[in-house]
């Protein structure tokens, strides 16, 4: 697995990620349509990359398998697992096709370790209760610090 960081040429592959994130169940709840016209999940891609963005590709045999990404989103803009204006909101998607092949952990690591490098304090995300991801965050540190809607709010402390 070849890990590296995520580029504005990324975009394309990142908005798939998003939909991955979105349809976690394999639900088809979002397209790119409705993602970009979708105010509040688009926050998350939106002018991609800005000078605060960081996250992490993951390819195998050559090709993008998932990503995740960190941005700072606003108290007046809030994502879905929003925490506080310095604390970066992450996203993680994995294609189908590479699923269970440790990817998720691999692009995970690495970011918590750049986040760690760029200083920062936190990182938070929204997950609901039932996606099989929330194990993955939980053996990461991760912890449940509130509910928005049906989806908990957790935080890594850095």
């Amino acid at each position: 697995m070849h890990l590296r960081a995520a580029t504005a040429a990324d975009l394309p592959f990142l908005t798939e990620m998003l939909l991955e994130a979105c349809n976690w169940d394999g639900s088809p709840w979002y397209d790119e349509e409705k993602a970009r016209g979708d105010d509040h999940a688009w926050r998350y891609l939106a002018d991609w990359p800005r000078a605060s963005d960081f996250g992490v590709i993951a390819e195998l045999d050559g090709s993008p398998a998932g990503a995740t990404w960190g941005r700072l989103l606003t108290a007046d803009r809030p994502g879905y697992g929003y925490i506080a204006d310095d604390v970066p909101e992450l996203t993680l998607g994995v294609s189908a096709a590479f699923r269970r092949r440790g990817v998720a952990r691999a692009v995970l690591t690495e970011l918590i370790a750049q986040a760690r490098a760029a200083s920062y304090a936190q990182l938070s995300l929204s997950v609901d209760p039932d996606n099989p991801a929330r194990g993955l965050y939980e053996s990461l540190g991760f912890r449940k610090v509130g509910v928005v809607g049906t989806s908990d709010t957790m935080v890594l402390d850095l």
